[in-house]
């Protein structure tokens, strides 16, 4: 099994504002490879689909450590996922969740991988914020 990292970036800024992201996988041994992009919605609506935008790229059973600012999309991801699935992707109250197709891809994602997380600033940070400053400027 191929142990790997996705190192996610987005753009803070105002609530539902058009945010930039970018993200890089890299494999022991290999270049990074990477993507960047804009996208409408809040931090974690956003986080979450370059989440899936990453994780889709994966076709074979990896380890995969994920690291993003976001520490509220991991954290849901590692502990309330599970729960939300088994409960047909509903709330306490019986309610479909916010977001819950994206969710719902993001379960069926990590099923055939071993996940784990490091929230918080990261390696690519720094790196990935440069580069979506790039594409900002090449508008």
């Amino acid at each position: 099994m191929m142990a790997t990292d996705i190192y996610i970036e987005v753009a803070s800024g105002m609530r539902k504002s058009v945010r930039r992201w970018g993200y890089a996988l890299k494999a022991p041994g290999a270049d990074p490879k990477y993507k960047t992009g804009e996208s409408k919605g809040t931090l974690h609506e956003v986080t979450l689909r370059v989440l899936i935008g990453a994780l889709s790229r994966y076709r074979r059973p990896s380890r995969i450590t994920i690291h993003a600012a976001d520490a509220w999309v991991l954290n849901i991801m590692m502990h309330q996922l599970p729960a939300w699935e088994q409960n047909g992707f509903s709330n306490a109250k019986g309610e479909p969740i916010k977001y819950r197709e994206d969710w719902e891809q993001l379960a069926n994602l990590i099923k055939i991988h071993i996940i784990t997380i490091a929230p918080g600033r990261h390696t690519y940070s720094a790196w990935l914020q440069s580069e979506m400053e790039k594409m900002e400027r090449g508008k």
